[in-house]
């Protein structure tokens, strides 16, 4: 695959800039405005469904299959769940977290008063944890945050109320291959980039069909956005465009993916059976323009696929994987050559896609 140093950059720019975005679930309107912004000059006309999922299409598309490509805008965190005597305050999970990757972290508070206060995700030292805790993992029942109240009262009186949302930070950077890239909500800021350069690459292309470029929400917590967009759009295909787990690191499963390899697509995970008719055409696409591709089945997850099969009638779909290291900790990894390999295939396959391919994978 050839690349462009200058592009690269680009793309690292507008993935560095959607990670630094505030957006748990529920929480996902600075991402929408990032998103819209970022598009403005690519010919695409904008709407929200009524759960606040972004769709985008291209002006002037009327004719051809619909296809929908969905891309969950969400982080995960933690809501205040109530507020100890010592000012300290427990929490509930937005999202599946593993409370051990967040303890000693920076954390963020957002109050309803809309005050923001920084702590730390806190944890009892070892000098002084009793001996039979050790070696045992932490769970969220154990976790508080600490943001230097001296009291309940004192948090009271900031405005700390059940529910304010609490972030994670992780700082942007890349690592000595400069193609890796870590920071704070890769999941999934990396396919909101993906979406993003799809829709300005093919701003002046007159595509053979209807494409729905979607931002949607709350997939940390059951993929409910892509549920309410794909009724609302009633797509012909879909394709869901999310990272995944990458098992390149020591202590993971063997498997596949891993990072820098190209296009992940998942054949097959605990929700979902990807369409074979559809995969084989991606294949086809990817070998044509010399984009690197592989097939995989997954050992764990499940992305907004889950849903959009679902769409009326039933929706031949495929999920897109981009292999993340550190999946729903403060700092995820991923590679800037996945996700250009993506953008390409994508671009690619829309070009193509048109009536005559799709009656092409119905059922006869």
């Amino acid at each position: 695959m050839e690349r462009d140093k200058k592009y690269t950059e680009l793309v690292f720019s507008r993935l560095k800039e959607y990670m630094e975005i505030e957006g748990v679930s529920r929480y996902e309107d600075n991402v929408v405005e990032a998103l819209k912004n970022n598009t403005k000059d690519a010919n695409v006309e904008y709407s929200r469904d009524r759960f606040g999922s972004l769709i985008m299409t291209k002006k002037g598309h009327t004719s051809g299959p619909k296809i929908m490509l969905a891309a969950h805008m969400d982080e995960v965190g933690y809501a205040v769940l109530d507020i100890l005597d010592n000012g300290q305050i427990k929490v509930s999970p937005i999202g599946g977290l593993w409370p051990t990757v967040v303890v000693g972290t920076k954390a963020k508070l957002i109050a309803s008063s809309g005050k923001e206060f920084y702590g730390i995700f806190g944890h009892t030292s070892i000098h002084i944890m009793e001996r039979e805790k050790i070696s045992k993992a932490m769970t969220t029942k154990d976790l508080f945050v600490d943001f230097g109240f001296k009291d309940k009262k004192e948090a009271e009186e900031q405005g700390i109320e059940p529910g304010d949302r609490i972030l994670m930070h992780g700082e942007t950077f890349r690592l000595y291959n400069s193609d890796l890239v870590a920071g704070k909500s890769m999941d999934n800021r990396a396919g909101v980039t993906v979406l993003d350069q799809i829709i300005n690459r093919l701003k002046d292309q007159k595509l053979p069909n209807r494409p729905y470029f979607v931002g949607t929400v709350q997939e940390e917590v059951g993929t409910r956005g892509a549920k309410t967009s794909v009724s609302l759009i009633e797509p012909d295909i879909a394709f869901a465009i999310d990272t995944g787990a990458s098992h390149d690191t020591d202590g993971a499963i063997k498997g596949d993916p891993k990072l820098g390899l190209g296009v992940a697509i998942n054949i097959q995970d605990y929700e979902t059976m990807m369409d074979p008719k559809l995969v084989k055409i991606l294949t086809d696409i990817a070998k044509k323009h010399n984009i690197p591709v592989y097939k995989y089945v997954a050992q764990g997850g499940g992305t907004d696929a889950a849903e959009l099969q679902y769409g009326k009638g039933g929706v031949p779909t495929i999920s897109l994987s981009i292999p993340q290291r550190y999946l729903h900790s403060p700092l995820g990894v991923a590679s800037l050559f996945d996700m250009e390999a993506l953008i390409n295939l994508m671009v690619e396959f829309l070009k193509a896609f048109d009536q005559k391919t799709f009656e092409s994978i119905q059922y006869k």
